[in-house]
């Protein structure tokens, strides 16, 4: 038999098992569940679940499955329902040997049979905690009475999870001083009552018999006040968990309301609401309500999350606050300065260490003026100029002098090169002179190289700001190759004891404290763009007198 036969034979034999034989379950229950008193982890696959058996009929959500274990065989009807992707929840009825119908042994499941419940263990990807906008401070009770000590929930990085402090009441019995997070993991409603399922991890947790709890939360009205009432099960089941009211501990949740809400960062910062680092490693996205800072590494993961809580000191260009910081679960207060630059570049600088309170966070003992941070330079998101009016500074041509490529960074990453001759090159010839603004194109800046075989190199202008002798301009190259960067920081100083620019390029921000250093080199002004054009255009069109009477005697003969 030809193999191309024997895989024929092979699929219809599957699709007739699949049509006329057993049943499939749906396709996103496999994988490895977690269901308590079960000692193991449960696999489910498309027509098998571990400790049930195989799908052998099925109607809507009835299931009939066989476990074949030795010389045993059991039927039995489960009754699942899929109340979240990572939540299974079934009822079932007593195993037989045999079973004349689907319906007749599933009608053997009364109503008061134990509702049993599956959370997804591996893959299960946790959803934002239903409790929004935390810090709340809490009050609750484990059967000995109310502990009203205001404990307080704080949120986390990731909206997923939540960290709990709990504080301990001396006249109450069984509270004690202690911290939890908690991972949220699935929401859903029955009827009215909303449940949620998470997992507590705790230095007191070391089993997951232990780590997942079932919730009943509602909100109450109270003085116009975000307040909930939260009832927690006593093992990993949602068994007896009815009401807000019913539970092994039972929470109020009050929001506390903060500053936070009266205090938004400049408009010239949320004019755009994404932002990139220089060298786009982290990028920076500001809230649609102008309150909220979220700082994110390349790949998209939260690293930081940022609430302003009040303004220090404001101007045009610049402004000083104190936001509450979230890294991780660990919270706190942080002095921030934002100094406008142009309207695609601002800079920041922030305090290293947080401070516990909102009162301290811009003094001297966690903010020093006189030590401050290199910046952190931000650039919008636009990979062009925003506008044809993005002019570049100092413009003009130049001569460029002591050219330096820096940090063992080879030519061919700055240039790429056509044929092997361009390698003979040396760095002054690499890149010869610099014209900014020039030829119409008051947005570019060009480089020139007396190497034949290289062309030249040109630069957008992004924006640009002056500090004493110093200038600085953002830029990204216009034809981009794969060893570039997507921004460019070009810092121009001068000296009053020469009439040279001494000129340094960055890639990761524009100090180069800590930060790599890859052009160096020297200008010397040829002039504005405009002064060198006039010459040019003047050397066409002045000729010597008797060159010029020459010509009109060849025009008056040709005419006769």
């Amino acid at each position: 038999m030809k193999i191309l036969d024997l895989l024929h034979l092979i699929i219809l034999f599957t699709l007739f098992v699949m049509t006329f034989g057993g049943c499939q379950f749906p396709i996103e229950w496999s994988g490895s569940w977690f269901q308590s008193a079960i000692g193991h982890l449960i696999m489910v696959n498309s027509s098998y679940i571990e400790t049930k058996g195989e799908c052998v009929e099925n109607q809507g959500d009835k299931y009939i499955t066989v476990d074949r274990t030795d010389r045993d065989v059991g039927y039995r009807c489960i009754v699942i329902h899929e109340k979240h992707p990572n939540v299974l929840q079934y009822k079932e009825s007593m195993v037989l040997k045999d079973y004349h119908s689907l319906d007749s042994l599933c009608h053997d499941i009364t109503g008061d049979a134990v509702l049993l419940s599956m959370f997804r263990a591996e893959g299960a990807i946790p959803i934002p905690c239903p409790f929004k906008s935390p810090p709340y401070s809490f009050s609750y009770n484990r059967g000995n009475g109310d502990c009203d000590t205001m404990s307080k929930i704080d949120s986390c990085t990731d909206e997923s999870r939540l960290l709990f402090t709990y504080l301990a009441c001396v006249d109450v019995v069984g509270t004690e001083s202690s911290g939890e997070e908690l991972v949220c993991l699935a929401k859903w409603k029955d009827g009215a009552t909303q449940y949620l399922i998470g997992k507590i991890h705790n230095a007191m947790v070391t089993s997951d018999e232990d780590r997942y709890r079932c919730f009943v939360y509602e909100r109450i009205p109270r003085n116009n006040k975000v307040v909930f009432r939260v009832a927690q099960s006593g093992d990993a089941t949602c068994n007896g968990l009815l009401s807000s009211t019913e539970g092994s501990k039972i929470m109020v949740l009050t929001r506390i309301e903060s500053q936070h809400e009266r205090c938004k960062f400049p408009s010239w910062v949320t004019n755009h609401h994404h932002w990139h680092s220089l060298d786009y490693k982290q990028s920076y996205h500001f809230s649609h309500k102008n309150a909220t800072l979220k700082i994110s590494r390349d790949h998209g993961i939260t690293d930081m999350k940022l609430v302003c809580h009040n303004i220090e000191n404001n101007s045009s260009s610049s402004v000083t606050l104190v936001a509450h910081v979230t890294e991780g679960c660990s919270s706190g207060y942080i002095c921030l300065v934002f100094h406008h630059r142009d309207s695609n570049v601002i800079q920041l600088y922030q305090s290293n260490k947080t401070a516990p309170d909102a009162g301290e966070a811009c003094g001297p003992g966690y903010f020093n003026h006189l030590k401050l941070s290199v910046p952190v330079t931000l650039v919008t998101s636009t990979e062009q100029p925003s506008t044809p009016a993005t002019k570049c500074s100092n413009l003009g041509r130049y001569t460029i002098k002591n050219f330096a490529i820096l940090n063992n960074i080879k030519k061919r990453s700055v240039v790429e090169t056509s044929t092997s001759h361009s390698e003979h090159c040396t760095d002054q010839q690499l890149f010869s002179s610099l014209t900014i603004g020039c030829n119409g194109l008051a947005d570019t800046l060009e480089f020139h190289s007396s190497c034949p075989e290289e062309q030249n190199t040109a630069y957008y202008c992004h924006g640009s700001w002056t500090e004493n002798t110093t200038s600085y301009l953002i830029s990204s190259p216009v034809s981009r190759k794969s060893t570039d960067a997507k921004r460019y920081c070009f810092v121009f100083k001068t000296s009053p004891s020469s009439t040279d620019i001494t000129v340094e390029r960055f890639s990761e921000s524009c100090s180069n404290t800590h930060h790599r250093l890859s052009w160096t080199f020297n200008l010397t002004s040829q002039g504005k763009c405009t002064e060198i054009s006039a010459s040019s255009d003047s050397s066409f069109i002045y000729l010597p007198p008797l060159i010029s009477l020459t010509l009109a005697v060849l025009v008056i003969n040709t005419c006769r």
